[in-house]
């Protein structure tokens, strides 16, 4: 006791024991069985496994709705995460220039983000509605279509409605964490860049961005990690289609494994999920730390 007593760093390891363990049977152990899974193959028929080596990354190679999975992923990526920063910046700038309510905003901003997936898709699929939607009824008014456009019933307008979807339930925590970024700027240098002759966009470009890089950093990373994994909005508003078009390599993993019982396959596609977010994830950390890229 007495040796725990006098150890900050033995006191601290045995604080952190709890949430360790907790971590393991949650995360570190499925990890490691969904990896033995991914060289094994389930027979429902038969109802047994036996394994198959390498044979399900083959499968995988061999499946075309593999690659198309892939491919669709790509454009809901870069798609999510370039609506999600362009509008969390813009929400982050227009609350650090807020003085008053500025907590009751922030509440607001934080509104999608707290509602489920369910509620999401329930309101968008009625904006998309061709008949009854309010989106095709602005347009309409605005004089902007002469007809109901089928947001979801063509392959690319169907991408691009989902990925404005999905933006909407992800950009607050990506607006929230620029903000906190903002408001670590000294407002003194916004102040003396006015002085100079800055003008809003000179100061945003030249002070604010290169000052705000860590955050910017941070929200992207997070939110690659979440368009990489998210699927929810694409199995309730369309189910993958039109055409496989919204069926991103998450809701292809559901598929293989819960209508196909291919539970195998679905864990070789996972192993490669998983691989493909780390590298990304590597790659981008090296770019946004040119030091640690000079010391690699």
């Amino acid at each position: 006791m007495r040796a725990l007593a006098n150890n900050p760093t033995l006191r601290g390891y045995l604080f952190a024991a709890p949430l360790m363990v907790v971590l393991a049977a949650a995360v570190v152990l499925p990890a490691l069985y969904n990896a033995v899974l991914a060289f094994w193959r389930y027979d429902a028929m038969r109802d047994n496994w036996r394994f198959v080596g390498a044979a399900n990354f083959t499968a995988l190679v061999d499946a075309p709705a593999f690659w198309n999975a892939l491919s669709v992923t790509g454009i809901w990526v870069v798609g999510n995460v370039a609506l999600q920063l362009a509008l969390g910046l813009a929400v982050a700038l227009a609350l650090n220039t807020v003085t008053s309510f500025r907590a009751l905003y922030s509440a607001v901003v934080m509104v999608p983000w707290v509602s489920s997936f369910v509620i999401v898709a329930v309101v968008f699929l009625w904006l998309y509605h061709p008949d009854l939607g309010v989106l095709n009824d602005v347009l309409t008014r605005l004089g902007l279509i002469d007809q109901p456009v089928a947001w979801l019933a063509s392959p690319g307008l169907a991408q691009f409605s989902l990925i404005l979807a999905n933006t909407w339930k992800f950009f607050p925590l990506v607006a929230i964490t620029l903000f906190t970024g903002l408001q670590a700027i000294p407002r003194e240098l916004s102040e003396a860049a006015t002085i100079d002759g800055a003008g809003r966009w000179q100061t945003l470009r030249y002070v604010i961005v290169p000052m705000l890089a860590p955050s910017i950093a941070t929200a992207v990373l997070l939110s690659t990690i979440w368009a990489f994994n998210a699927f929810t909005l694409s199995i309730i508003m369309t189910g993958g289609g039109p055409l496989r078009a919204t069926e991103v390599i998450g809701l292809y993993i559901y598929k293989v494994a819960f209508d196909s019982f291919d539970f195998g396959l679905a864990a070789a596609a996972s192993m490669v999920l998983f691989v493909l977010i780390l590298a990304v994830t590597l790659v981008y950390l090296r770019v946004a730390d040119p030091a640690r890229g000079r010391r690699g």
